[in-house]
């Protein structure tokens, strides 16, 4: 990192950046340029160290690239106040928040651990936590859940008084 004076430092305090994104972005590499698409997303600390789960349908591009090898890159960003520091237009400058980082993505299959990756995703957008019953059996038949084990990351912020 450039800027090392922006750096966020340990994985709780990226965690807490992470979780305070809307959404992310997630790449995966093709023969051509890298597949890139918008996600809604939930992050916890694990024994391993981060993890990322993410659901989607049961079939599409997304799946059909992760089973060519699973390695993903994904970033997230907040952009937290656009303002003029100076004469417009290259005075202005923004205060933002961001996380990238790498690893392995792998669809989850063991039942009591694709509840608890959708859970870790509720409790992104809701606060809360769900019981197995709440989640409708047609809808979790038409939804594969995806794991991602962060190998890498790096947390960023500039927030000026």
């Amino acid at each position: 990192m450039r800027k090392h004076e922006r750096e966020v430092v340990g994985d709780a305090a990226i965690l807490e950046l992470l979780l305070r994104c809307p959404y992310l972005t997630l790449a995966i590499r093709t023969q051509g340029a890298p597949y890139c698409v918008p996600l809604n997303f939930g992050a916890e600390l694990a024994e391993g160290g981060p993890v990322v789960y993410f659901h989607c349908a049961n079939e599409g591009a997304k799946l059909d690239l992760l089973a060519k090898g699973g390695e993903v890159s994904f970033c997230a960003a907040n952009m937290l106040r656009v303002f003029n520091k100076g004469a417009a237009p290259c005075g202005y400058t923004t205060d933002y928040e961001s996380v990238c980082a790498s690893g392995r993505a792998r669809v989850v299959t063991d039942e009591a651990e694709r509840l608890h990756g959708l859970n870790v995703l509720m409790r992104h957008y809701t606060g809360g936590e769900f019981a197995e019953s709440a989640f409708s059996a047609h809808a979790l038949a038409l939804t594969t859940v995806v794991k991602i084990e962060v190998s890498h990351w790096t947390g960023k912020r500039l927030v000026r008084a």
